[in-house]
């Protein structure tokens, strides 16, 4: 069995995306959409006021935050073991 480091159970990714935004530091991420998978990227810009929250990379790439599984390292709950 694989363990991963996980957020808590009521802990969102929002706390790690904004540091990421704040300190330029690449986001690696893997996203449940249709099957896993990894983007990564300088965020741009967190948009939670749209009907379906997203961020944008500065490739210009969008991604619904309810799609991210991952972010550099730390998974979701439900992704913990496989």
């Amino acid at each position: 069995m694989d363990i991963r480091t996980t957020l808590s159970v009521n802990e969102t990714f929002l706390e790690i995306l904004r540091n990421c935004k704040e300190q330029k530091i690449k986001a690696a991420m893997l996203l449940d959409s249709e099957g896993i998978v990894r983007v990564e990227g300088l965020i741009k810009e967190i948009c939670l006021t749209s009907p379906n929250p997203y961020l944008e990379l500065e490739s210009g790439t969008k991604i619904v935050l309810k799609t991210i599984i991952a972010i550099n390292g730390i998974f979701s709950p439900s992704y913990s073991e496989c």
